[in-house]
């Protein structure tokens, strides 16, 4: 059979602020959803923003720490936790919900992570899902869920999932470098039971997260000693989703 065409969206230079590319995941979705062919659209936060789950508490949220240092919070149309991005690469897929027991959202998980895996073979990133640990209060990256993917014990990509019209959101960032500060400087203290996200059945665990906690159940591209460049991050994932999916785009992006 011939590779199934997916079309490539290269917003990586864009210039789209946070409320904008939360707009244009929603947009591509509802584009699949009416029809459109499937998309993978890779992007970057400049600045950088904090994004919060579709049902998280906004009292999650140190609205002062944010505007102290300059960071714009946006709400996600997908669930999970407060996620810091920035100095991370964000992916979205956007496609039709596979039929039947392949259109279950831990069979639609392990399928993308299949792509994001081999794409980060290329960047010499031994990658794998993660444990289903629950959800640790009111930052995303404290947990590690089955729509993860880590390294050794440390996670380093997060993603989540909405459906609608019978097509499918997935979006996700993988770490490249640390920031000067983190997710810990911009939430609240303890997390509230209703930060976990509606697509997470673990029950959360109540206590605040600590840098050196985060820090600690992280790990980045750079720290890897692997690339970090965006575009030849961008390059080497839509590769890795090429081969794994045995797809073709209709547009590549650049090294």
């Amino acid at each position: 059979m011939a590779p199934a065409t997916w079309r490539l969206l290269d917003d990586l230079d864009a210039g789209i602020d946070a409320e904008g590319q939360m707009a244009a995941d929603a947009a591509l979705l509802a584009d699949v959803a009416g029809g459109a062919p499937p998309a993978l659209r890779l992007y970057r936060w400049v600045p950088p923003a904090l994004s919060l789950g579709r049902f998280q508490p906004d009292t999650d949220v140190d609205r002062a720490a944010c505007a102290r240092l300059g960071v714009p919070v946006v709400r996600r149309p997908t669930g999970g936790r407060g996620l810091l991005h920035g100095g991370d690469l964000t992916y979205a897929v956007a496609m039709p919900r596979p039929a039947g027991a392949a259109g279950r959202v831990d069979a639609v998980y392990e399928l993308l992570a299949a792509g994001l895996v081999a794409g980060l073979a290329r960047l010499g990133v031994e990658a794998a899902v993660a444990r289903h640990d629950g959800p640790s209060g009111p930052v995303c990256f404290a947990g590690q869920q089955g729509a993860d993917l880590r390294v050794g014990e440390r996670k380093l990509c997060g993603s989540a999932q909405v459906r609608q019209g019978g097509a499918v959101l997935q979006h996700g960032s993988i770490l490249l470098e640390r920031l000067p500060f983190d997710e810990t400087s911009l939430m609240t203290a303890p997390p509230e039971v209703g930060a976990v996200s509606s697509l997470m059945t673990a029950p959360p665990e109540v206590g605040a997260v600590t840098s050196a906690e985060l820090q600690a159940a992280t790990v980045t591209l750079a720290e890897l000693g692997a690339p970090t460049g965006p575009h030849t991050v961008a390059a080497a994932l839509v590769e890795g989703f090429a081969a794994a999916l045995d797809l073709q785009f209709t547009s590549r992006v650049e090294t």
